[in-house]
């Protein structure tokens, strides 16, 4: 429940503080006094839409605030722990601003959260029903869950809530080994056709390095070998070459040492440079005679060279890498073998849990199929007793044709959720004769917030009532008997729900365990509307005020008193 809660500079309300008590709360006051401001701000922490529109003129952004125990209510708490937000003993705030800018600011205890956060934890606390929010009753699946428990259904719908998580696990089983079969297939494809390419050129360790110097040796080979014709025809081969002419040199020299002893040295680095040089000579012709140019030859290593240097592109890999690959591709190829059994296997698992998934399915649908009769009349007359004579709510239960559905009836496939095959939607028309249509689509405020409170008092002992309800002129409309019916009903849903609640009806506000009054005044050129909570003698006038108008008399006073006294339990 809702303990506390806290405006700031929401329209037309500056400032306001009000505590709450469990049962039924209820906000009078005239029309425009800010009785729907209140429910709007309520609604917005809850999760719902938000406008800047709502920012008081002349602030930066609006603050609303509220204290919400979390006692009893533990799909809350399971939220909460499962969202990763702390909180201290069994209460938690809720915090959220919104700025000129549009831009939301939420918190849930003392961490961040978002709007979606908001909304979820909404949801597992709170049912809002109001002029501008239709949170719940208008989901499908939420009329489903009606249906379900007034109907005990909610064991059967667990069975096929787990059925069909089994047969969801064996299908993706076997189909990952199909996807596994086909991938297998087409890697050893792959595999084959690569293992057979490397193999085919079949590269050496360090081939690619040896044939790159042996194409550079051929491709100059005839220019090598000119160089070294002349190098050594300089050297020996001519008639004055450098070694033929150096032994007269050294003849020269070897007589300049005679004469000068002290030049000795320099005779020995001449005989030096000439054993040099006929090393050099061996050394060349040895190269030379070593030396061979081949077209042929050349082409072919060019080609080699082709075939090593697309392998080593493709496998963006050096020979060495290309080598190990193929190793590691050989292995590759062995393991990739599946065995026929495990199929068998999960086909037939496959297969029977299908089945099982069918019979619960179409058992559930049945059941759904059997009870609509009767739960359709108990809401006529709970929405008779409502003062809504000639409404009638219609449940429409259909299949979802869907070429992919997971059931099968006849020729055709339908979609399956958890919930089973049944897509529900719930259908209505307020006055007689009318033909009823989808409920989101033509019903109001107030007749959808009468429609709930009928299907909660079908529901009653088999479904629990939500911690907060939150209604908004759930009477329009009524007056009499009706009005005196809907306060019971009203009294009795608060016994397990906070029950917020704007009305116009006094019977109604005569039943409230609290009574607020939201006015509005002007002051300083601005317009504003502030809430306080009434005493006895102060809802006495407020009756009074709501039964005959601003004129109370002794006649109408003595009424409001007698509807206090006589207040619906």
């Amino acid at each position: 429940m809702i303990t506390h809660l806290k405006i700031r500079d929401f329209a037309l309300i500056e400032s306001l503080d009000l505590d709450f008590q469990t049962g039924l709360s209820i906000f009078t006051g005239e029309s425009g006094s800010g009785k729907s401001l209140v429910f709007d701000a309520v609604t917005s922490l809850l999760g719902g839409r938000c406008s800047t529109s709502n920012i008081r003129t002349g602030k930066e952004k609006y603050s609303l605030q509220a204290i919400v125990s979390l006692k009893d209510h533990p799909e809350a708490k399971t939220y909460l722990t499962e969202q990763g937000f702390q909180w201290d003993g069994d209460e938690i705030i809720i915090t959220k601003e919104l700025l000129k800018d549009g831009k939301a600011r939420v918190k849930i205890g003392d961490s961040l959260a978002s709007t979606t956060h908001l909304r979820e934890l909404g949801k597992t606390i709170a049912e809002i029903h109001s002029q501008n929010e239709q949170l719940f009753l208008l989901e499908k699946a939420h009329q489903l869950e009606f249906l379900d428990r007034f109907g005990r259904l909610e064991s059967l719908k667990a069975k096929v809530k787990l059925s069909l998580q089994n047969f969801r696990h064996w299908k993706e089983k076997l189909v990952s080994f199909e996807e596994s079969v086909l991938h297998s297939k087409k890697r050893r494809e792959i595999l084959t056709y690569e293992i057979n390419e490397i193999e085919s050129i079949s590269p050496k360790e360090g081939e690619d390095e040896s044939l790159a110097q042996e194409e550079r040796f051929l491709a100059n080979g005839e220019k090598l070998s000119e160089n070294y014709r002349y190098i050594l025809e300089e050297l020996s081969d001519k008639e004055n070459s450098i070694l033929k002419v150096f032994p007269s040199l050294l003849h020269s020299i070897e007589k300049i040492t005679q004469l000068v002893p002290e030049k000795m040295p320099i005779r020995e680095e001449w005989e030096d440079v000439y054993d040099r040089l006929k090393s050099l000579k061996s050394t060349l012709r040895e190269d030379e005679e070593e030396l061979f140019f081949s077209p042929d030859r050349l082409d072919m290593v060019q080609t080699r060279l082709q075939e090593l240097t697309r392998l080593k592109k493709k496998y963006s890999s050096t020979v060495t890498d290309i080598l190990l690959q193929l190793q590691e591709k050989k292995a590759e190829l062995e393991k990739w073998s599946l065995e026929e059994d495990d199929r068998d296997f999960l086909v037939q698992k496959h297969d029977q849990s299908l089945a099982e998934l069918k019979e619960l399915v179409f058992q559930l649908s049945r059941s759904r199929r059997n009870i609509l009769n009767s739960f359709e009349e108990e809401v006529q007359k709970e929405l008779q007793d409502l003062g809504m004579d000639g409404a009638r709510l219609q449940v429409v239960l259909r299949w979802e044709e869907n070429p992919d559905g997971e059931v099968e009836d006849g020729s055709k496939s339908y979609f399956l959720s958890e919930a089973g095959l049944d897509q529900v939607e719930f259908y209505f028309s307020a006055n007689l004769g009318e033909k009823p249509r989808p409920l989101r689509k033509v019903v109001s405020g107030g007749e959808l917030s009468r429609v709930m409170l009928g299907l909660r008092s079908v529901l009653g002992k088999f479904c629990p009532s939500p911690p907060i309800l939150i209604l908004d002129e759930v009477d329009t409309g009524l007056g009499g008997e009706a009005a005196n019916s809907l306060a019971t009903k009203l009294k009795r849903l608060s016994r397990n729900s906070q029950i917020l609640l704007i009305t116009h009806t006094q019977q109604i506000a005569a039943a409230a365990d609290s009574h607020f009054l939201l006015a509005k005044y002007a002051e300083n050129g601005r317009t504003f509307s502030q809430a306080k909570i009434l005493n006895f003698g102060e809802r006495k006038l407020e009756l009074a005020r709501m039964i005959g108008g601003k004129q109370v008399t002794q006649g109408v006073l003595k009424a409001a008193t007698d509807l206090l006294q006589k207040k619906a339990v």
